[in-house]
């Protein structure tokens, strides 16, 4: 450490010197510079060669070459040009009005530099990557990274509606999996796997420079639901968004899973453009679930209720098994409804934006403003978001300059619960309620009545009442806005402060009727109807100081330089309220309940955060690059008892690359255009350990009707961050003229000082206590490959293909074994193993005959410790430990969530003014415990079933694997186990786009105007039973794969027109 004191003071000296000197010896500086200028200009050597288009191959005028900082030229009208470089380790810069920038190596002095551009949205290794540090290009960017251009890529067209479902598929090591198909659902972001147990596995997201928040607000009052604030930005609003995988130790104690950085419209235009997208399209209603028909479920509840120990007669007796018409009630249970047709509807969606662009020397600005209306596939649902954003850049002086980055956005959604919501999701009950009722009155003429019928003779609840009478609704309020202040000092400095600010407010009502409803059992009372109100506010200030520093010393050493101070004080508040039984379903509010039932709640969230930061930037000779950071971190989060050494979290990174490519003895190699070796290693770490989890605190509690304080959490003075060591190495490759080009990756992540909650003695009140006694790794690797196979005037034919895989082993835990439970699921977590793994009995088929079971002589072991042999019809189960007798001793682990394998390829066409582009994703060998089929099969209650059932075992003898249908399931044959796991593998056709470029070259005030026809989620193809293998029920590690039956994506089909003025 006493070094690393010393060297930074020996550099600030330096730095002190290059800053102030240029103020008070300009005379010098500028003779020094004339000196220099000279001597290089003295020891230059002229090259030349010719410039071509990579797709018709002749030759191309008027394109800029250059080398930084000592020559330019322009290329003739036969693509020649003439330059002076200081030497044949000079890089060239090429560019040209709709060509795409390119660095070029020289290596060799004959006239023989041939240099092919492609057009301007062509993906290549020459993008500007926004990194850490600031705009840095790919070419010599040393991290692995991935730039995705919205403004240019080909992919960027009008039908994408958030951030999230844009970026799937389109960065090898980043998933994105959808939480679920309602409108405002968001997008889960992972990248590299998981790092952690307790505390978040998502990127950091920066927006224009600033840290914005994005956590779900899933935790509401409207069951299951989870609305993502980066699904507030309208991609049409982005230029391009830069993935940072390593070397994120800048950011201290936020970069530990990697940083999503995002610009938006960059107000650069001198003329006025305007640019208009509208699109409107129909949302289709997914395919259903088969369940049993009127028939078939009336003859699952005759067996079942035979298993309860009713006869014949009794079960005849039964009002909806009456099969005679003259009894009353015989048309009420007489009825072949598919409930899934009564929830599932098809929907349109619709979308507007207007953006301009324009300005003049001193001021720049863009502005946009947006509408979206998309319905949903479960009848009602909704979203509507209301968008405006103003970026400008205003020059005030010729060294002082002021960026504005200023947005809002309203956002409106019409919700209802989804998932174990199984009296109030409309979805799960019209997967359970009886076919052979109906959803309004039926009298006993068989004539239906226009009033909907209430709850049922087994407690199940109306859906259409819910739809009919009820509401959810969520309203969502954001600013998100910065200014950002630069100011030149000189050539070599500059100065920047970034100012933030975020404001946000959640509001989230609902109501549950009291008619068509299942009643609700409260501690003290029955409700009948039910009605909520949400308030939650987060506020967020964030500052960002630094300067800048640049020096290339005679073309040969190039530094830049970058320190500053960031800081970000957030404050939140939750404010809830419920109210049950109001006088009548016409009164909605939670005023309008009984007092006496009323429950309000909430929450207040304060935390500060600090982080100091240096990077330094060193190449010679565009061959060497090497790239060091450093950050200290402060955070109200951590303990106060940290000694000095660890009140502060100092993260460091290095990161090298080599770029092959520019040596001279890789000059005979025509074909390869571009190589560079990197390689990483470096400390970020992940502040995310709640508020004030390190606290002792108390809270409010009601005893009795007398109100007190009982103590909250036990706090630990001593918890900290979490750390994770990263070390990556990879490969960058070009060739055939950049015809292909590939990009891999391996990486090594270690988190030490894991957040796990340890166990305490029972005499502090609490089971456990937050420690950083835990440890994990994860090794991955990832490929990213793209390929121009046809690259002609008219045509043009690319592929892509991403491929990732990640495998994480929890390496320390300080009590053994973890098992959490979500959704009915059974998840181990244990050393040496994999994180969240599927844990319960592995089942081996049904037992066919009663010699069979009385064979096996297996037990099941009953609450109360009583041993139940198992009989012809049941499960049969693995016993693991050959003591006949099957209960948890038994478990294994029996499936893992966690995919081998993700990716995507793409496929694009162009010809003439046509394009045809597709994208697929896909996921190889992830597990899914499909809690949905669960409920649908468990044949123990009066739920309607899945069509399987008719397979169940009924006769001695029958062969199957589904067992027999008993009344509360005492033997659990229905128990977690491997019948419920799935594969959850799947290959989507996640987007086609169909596009035509008319000509408009008759017309002046036009730009142009494309047509778009898309589709999105054509297909899927996949094993999986469910809906949608492709969901996220919660941001928890431990409830990756499970479904609990959200609403499934959907298939779009749109037309989209995109106008430019």
């Amino acid at each position: 450490m006493l070094k690393i004191i010393k060297l930074t003071c020996v550099v600030s000296i330096f730095f002190a010197g290059e800053l102030y000197m240029p103020l008070f010896a300009q005379e010098a500086h500028d003779a020094t510079k004339k000196t220099i200028v000279t001597t290089i200009k003295k020891n230059s050597i002229s090259v030349q060669g010719v410039v071509k288009s990579a797709q018709t191959k002749k030759p191309l005028s008027g394109i800029n070459v250059t080398v930084d900082g000592f020559s330019a030229a322009i290329t003739n009208d036969d693509g020649s040009f003439k330059i002076k470089v200081p030497h044949l380790d000079a890089v060239l810069k090429i560019s040209g009005q709709d060509f795409q920038t390119k660095v070029y190596a020289v290596k060799k002095k004959d006239s023989g530099i041939e240099i092919f551009l492609n057009e301007a949205n062509y993906s290549q290794n020459y993008e500007i990557a926004d990194m850490a540090a600031g705009d840095k290009m790919q070419y010599d960017n040393t991290n692995a990274s991935t730039v995705v251009n919205f403004g240019k890529d080909q992919w960027s067209n009008p039908v994408n509606q958030s951030v999230g479902s844009f970026l799937q598929g389109r960065v090898a090591g980043l998933t994105a999996i959808r939480n679920s198909g309602t409108p405002s659902s968001g997008t889960y972001l992972t990248l590299r796997g998981f790092n952690s147990l307790y505390a978040t596995n998502k990127p950091l997201i920066i927006v224009d420079g600033m840290i914005y928040d994005d956590e779900d607000y899933g935790s509401g009052i409207v069951q299951n639901n989870v609305s993502s604030p980066l699904s507030n930005i309208d991609v049409k609003d982005i230029e391009d968004v830069t993935v940072i995988k390593d070397g994120t130790s800048l950011y201290g104690t936020k970069g530990a899973n990697g940083v999503i950085k995002i610009t938006t419209i960059r107000p650069t235009e001198l003329s006025t453009k305007i640019d208009f997208t509208m699109y409107g399209g129909v949302n289709q209603a997914p395919d259903q679930l088969p369940l049993l028909g009127s028939d078939a479920y009336r003859t699952h509840l005759s067996q079942l209720e035979a298993s309860r120990g009713l006869t014949q007669s009794q079960i005849a007796a039964l009002p909806y098994m009456n099969d005679n018409p003259d009894v009353s009630g015989y048309y009420k249970y007489h009825n072949n409804t598919n409930w899934q047709d009564q929830i599932f509807k098809s929907s349109v969606n619709q979308n507007y934006f207007l953006k301009v662009r324009g300005g003049d020397d001193i001021a720049k600005f863009g502005l946009s403003v947006g509408y979206l209306d998309s319905k949903g596939i479960v009848d009602q649902t909704q979203t509507k978001r209301y968008s405006t954003r103003l970026n400008a850049a205003l020059r005030l002086t010729e060294k002082l300059s002021v960026d504005a980055n200023l947005s809002f956005i309203n956002n409106v959604d019409s919700q209802w619960d989804q998932g174990y919501a199984y009296k109030t999701s409309p979805l799960y009950l019209a997967l359970t309620k009886a076919p052979f009722l109906t959803s309004h009155d039926v009298n006993d003429a068989g004539e239906v009545s226009p009033n909907l019928a209430d709850v049922d003779y087994f407690n199940v609840s109306n859906p259409n009442a819910i739809l009919d009478n009820g509401f959810g609704l969520n309203k969502n309020y954001r600013f998100f806005g910065n200014l950002k202040f630069n100011y030149a000092l000189s050539k070599s400095w500059d100065l920047n402060t970034i100012l933030g600010l975020t404001l946000n407010k959640e509001r989230e009502t609902f109501f549950i009727p009291d008619m068509g409803v299942a009643d609700l059992v409260l501690p003290t009372a029955i409700a009948k109807n039910r009605s909520g109100s949400e308030v939650q506010i987060y506020n967020s200030i964030f500052t960002d100081t630094y300067a800048n520093y640049t020096k290339h010393l005679n073309n040969d050493h190039n530094v830049d330089v970058r320190f500053g101070l960031r800081t970000q004080s957030n404050k939140s508040e939750s404010d809830l309220g419920l109210g049950y039984n109001s006088s009548t379903d016409d009164f909605t509010s939670v005023g309008a309940g009984s007092n006496l039932l009323r429950q309000v709640g909430g929450a207040l969230g304060e935390w500060n955060w600090l982080n100091i930061y240096a990077n330094a930037d060193y190449n010679y000779r565009n061959k060497y690059f090497l790239t060091t950071s450093y950050a200290v971190d402060g955070s109200s989060r951590f303990g106060d008892k940290l000694d000095g050494s660890n009140k502060y979290a100092l993260m460091s990174s290095l990161t090298g690359a080599w770029l092959v490519s520019s040596e001279g003895f890789m000059k005979n190699l025509k074909n390869v255009d571009y190589l560079k070796l990197r390689a990483t290693y470096g400390y970020s770490g992940n502040d995310d350990i709640g508020n004030f989890t390190a606290q002792k605190y108390y809270i409010s509690q009601n005893l009795l009707g007398m109100q007190g304080l009982v103590t909250g959490n036990i706090g630990n003075p001593n918890l900290q961050w979490e750390t994770v060591k990263k070390f990556n190495v990879g490969a960058d490759l070009g060739l055939f003229n950049e015809r292909v080009s590939a990009s891999v990756d391996f990486y090594n992540n270690r988190t030490r000082n894991m957040i796990v909650y340890e166990s305490i003695s029972n005499l502090t009140g609490f089971d456990y206590v937050a420690s950083n006694s835990g440890a994990m790794r994860t090794l991955g690797a990832e490929l990213a490959l793209k390929a121009r196979v046809v690259n002609s005037n008219d045509f043009t034919f690319d592929l892509g293909l991403n491929l990732s895989r990640y495998k994480n082993e929890v390496q320390g835990l300080p009590n053994g074994d973890i098992y959490t439970q979500f959704a009915g699921a059974t998840y181990l977590t244990s050393v040496g193993k994999e994180a969240n793994l599927f844990y319960g009995l592995k089942a081996n088929g049904v037992f066919s005959t009663t010699a069979e079971a009385t064979t096996a002589g297996l037990n099941r072991r009953l609450t109360n410790g009583d041993l139940i042999p198992f009989t012809a019809g049941d499960m049969r189960y693995v016993d693991t430990n050959n003591d006949h007798v099957i209960d948890n001793s038994d478990r294994v682990v029996i499936g893992n969530p966690n995919p081998d394998v993700v990716g995507s390829f793409s496929a694009n066409f162009t010809y003439k003014r046509f394009s045809l582009q597709g994208l697929f994703n896909f996921s190889i060998g992830n597990d899914i415990y499909n809690g949905l089929r669960y409920n649908l099969e468990k044949m123990s209650g009066y739920e309607n079933q899945s069509a399987a059932v008719a397979n169940r075992w009924i006769a001695e003898g029958q062969q199957t694997d589904i067992p027999k249908a008993v009344w509360g399931d005492p033997m659990g044959n229905a128990e977690f186990s491997s019948r419920w796991i799935e594969d959850g593998s799947y290959l989507r056709l996640k987007t086609v786009v169909l596009g035509y470029d008319f000509k408009v070259n008759d017309i002046n005030y036009i730009k142009y105007i494309k047509l778009y026809a898309s589709a999105n989620n054509l297909f899927t193809f996949t094993k999986y039973l469910g809906y949608d293998p492709e969901f996220s029920a919660t941001s928890s590690i431990f409830g990756q794969g499970t479904d609990i039956g959200l609403a499934p994506q959907f298939k779009t089909f749109q037309l989209g027109l995109r106008l430019g003025l």
